[in-house]
């Protein structure tokens, strides 16, 4: 993790150095100086595109119009939800196949559904307005994921390893300093890398604090003390 004081497009080009590949981003333009670059593809989440169209329906202040709307997306959405939950553990190949199989045809359908109904949402203005516009700018993006059997989705994994920083920042008073901030990232990394690797936080970070002083002394490589390198009992 990196702590930066603002999310202008210096801080991706910063994180993004000479990154090729996918990127799986929101619809944020801060993005958008590493995601133009040649050898990079940039994807859509769809839990973004449809949280807009969620709170909508549990908004207490939109009208009757824009919740119906907001429900038939949200309910062509759950169809291409309940693909990925019966392909969760399928091989990247077999995934790319039934999405191709599935998926493309439902995408095709929410993509019709959404021309259908833009110019109403758009007279009615408001939160259903920008919801249809962020999905129609961002549907070239949101259908990539069927391209490759190894992308998600969705960016949910990420989102929740930076979860707890979201949860806990305002108890964290120390957090309100660019040095305590940049500190905090620095253990995060080390703990939600851990939880990737299917070790206990905690005990990692018990052993590594053992051993760094030993690795240290004994000018012992450090990268053995790596999570995917290290298997605790």
């Amino acid at each position: 993790m990196h702590y930066s004081s603002n999310r202008n497009e210096k801080t991706a080009e910063f994180l993004f150095n000479d990154f090729s590949g996918y990127m799986q981003t929101d619809g944020y333009p801060g993005y958008n100086i590493v995601a133009n670059r040649e050898g990079v593809t940039q994807l859509g989440c769809w839990a973004h595109a449809r949280r807009r169209f969620a709170d909508i329906i549990k908004s207490g202040a939109s009208d009757a119009k824009s919740k119906a709307l907001s429900k038939e997306l949200v309910a062509l959405v759950a169809k291409l939800y309940v693909i990925e939950k019966e392909i969760k553990d399928d091989p990247p190949d077999k995934k790319k196949q039934r999405r191709e199989e599935k998926s493309v045809t439902i995408l095709k359908e929410i993509e019709a559904w959404c021309d259908k109904h833009f110019l109403n949402a758009h007279a009615i203005g408001g939160s259903i307005a920008r919801a249809f516009t962020y999905l129609k700018n961002q549907f070239p993006k949101l259908k990539i994921y069927v391209e490759d059997g190894r992308l998600d989705i969705d960016n949910n994994m990420a989102e929740n390893h930076v979860r707890p920083i979201a949860l806990g920042r305002k108890n964290w008073l120390f957090a309100t300093s660019t040095k305590g901030a940049s500190a905090l990232c620095n253990w995060y990394s080390i703990i939600e890398t851990a939880k990737a690797n299917n070790l206990d936080a905690y005990a990692y970070l018990n052993y590594i604090l053992t051993q760094l002083p030993i690795y240290e002394a004994e000018g012992k490589d450090i990268e053995d003390l790596f999570p995917w390198n290290v298997e605790l009992s």
